[in-house]
Parts: C-alpha cells; structure tokens; sequence
C-alpha cells in the first residue's frame, strides 16, 4: 500500500511542477511520465495482492 500512496505523491509533483515551473508546456511528457508511473503502481499493486493471497492459503 505504501507503493501506491507514493505513485500517486510522485504523479501530482510531476502534474503540479509542469503546471507552476513550466507553465504547462511540457504536458505530452508529463501525460507519459504519469502513464508509466501508474503503470508501475498497478504492478506492484498486483504483484502485493498475490502475496497477500498466496499467504491467506
């Protein structure tokens, strides 16, 4: 859990710092960064609820 709370931090530093440093002018990297951010959540989010799976049987 502790992966996603930081995945979502990191996505709206990216999302916040291209608003207020670049003035929105770099938002087809920051739309790329923010999909492979997630991207790496969801596999950790599915890689951790496996775990936690194989450890309840």
């Amino acid at each position: 859990m502790r992966g996603l709370y930081i995945s979502i931090c990191l996505m709206q530093f990216v999302i916040l710092s291209n608003i207020t440093i670049f003035d929105s002018e770099w938002n087809g990297i920051t739309m790329w960064l923010c999909t492979g951010i997630f991207i790496v959540a969801t596999a950790i989010f599915i890689s951790t609820n496996k775990k936690y799976k194989k450890q309840e049987m």
